[in-house]
């Protein structure tokens, strides 16, 4: 019996040490396609590997982002969600506290709507749902995924306390989870970042972030001339519908955004970015009683060299 057992063991051991000799080849030929980070309770991981997969099911896009590379069979393991027991697992691992990482499910309106957390604090894979983060997805041809994401704050899960922040790009496998090319990587990597260099708004949110914040305190200031002005035709249709005046006053304008400013908060520019129809900036509202937070987006466009809000949306 005692034999057994230590026969047991012995073939436990000897396949995480295969485990782990496999990763360590895979990562000597698999390019870093992500960076950023996963903190839980004060520890941060930081992450380098991203596989997507299309989840035809859902309709979801799911991206898993790690600190080291897995292999070919990991990948197919975590893809199927059966769990062989044959073999270590991305989940074994993680569990043990050899890996780490987050899966983001991102659904057809280009949110992501789930992220499940891969970590020893969590134990088992950990999901948390709701409009909680962050995405801006990079403008890319059909086969690749990519984009910057980010919790909006830091998320609680009983007695543990996590966030994340990420950037990635890969290929998106139609039957499971891909490990994207060299090459293929490399070109799409250089073609991104001429992009995504202009489309990125500076901290506070450039001169769209001033005009946004000059909407927020004639809405505050309840100055509905002010605001006529600032705001597109679209958007000033959208507030007459609501408030069943046509045409938008003054005066009526000046109502809606009393009721829109209310309760007290403070509002900042925390991102964002520019596209050839507008800039899309995010947002965040701090209660001035209490500390609450909300998280929301407003849409930009330029209209004749000045910026007007199109939209302005909080969850």
């Amino acid at each position: 019996m005692f034999f057994l057992k230590f026969c047991r063991a012995a073939v436990v051991v000897a396949s995480f040490l295969a485990a782990a000799r496999g990763v360590a080849a895979e990562q000597a030929g698999h390019a870093f396609n992500a960076s950023g980070s996963v903190t839980v309770n004060g520890k941060t991981t930081a992450l380098h590997y991203a596989y997507a997969r299309y989840d035809a099911e859902n309709k979801t896009t799911r991206v898993l982002i790690t600190d080291r590379a897995l292999d070919a069979g990991m990948l197919a393991e975590e893809a199927s969600g059966m769990i062989s027991g044959e073999r270590v697992s991305f989940r074994d691992l993680s569990k043990n506290g050899d890996a780490a990482g987050v899966e983001l499910f991102i659904n057809r309106a280009n949110e992501v709507e789930t992220v499940e957390v891969f970590h020893k604090a969590f134990g088992t894979p950990t999901p948390t749902s709701g409009h909680k983060f962050w995405y801006e997805p990079y403008r890319l041809s059909a086969g690749w995924t990519g984009g910057r994401s980010r919790s909006k704050e830091a998320e609680t899960f009983f007695k543990l306390v996590w966030q994340y922040n990420v950037t990635f790009l890969t290929t998106v496998g139609q039957k499971g989870f891909e490990i994207p090319a060299g090459a293929a990587l490399a070109a799409a990597r250089k073609a991104n970042d001429a992009r995504e260099e202009a489309r990125i708004v500076p901290s506070g949110g450039g001169e769209e972030g001033a005009a946004y914040l000059a909407y927020r305190r004639n809405l505050d200031a309840s100055n509905g001339k002010a605001l006529l002005d600032q705001m597109t035709a679209s958007m000033k249709s959208a507030v007459a519908a609501e408030m069943h005046s046509s045409p938008l006053s003054e005066s009526v304008l000046g109502s809606w955004a009393f009721m829109e400013s209310m309760p007290a908060r403070k509002v900042e520019v925390v991102g964002g970015v520019r596209d050839p129809d507008g800039t899309t900036l995010e947002l965040r509202k701090t209660l001035t009683t209490g500390g609450d937070r909300t998280f929301g987006t407003a849409k930009l466009v330029k209209e004749q060299g000045v910026w007007k809000v199109a939209q302005d949306n909080w969850r």
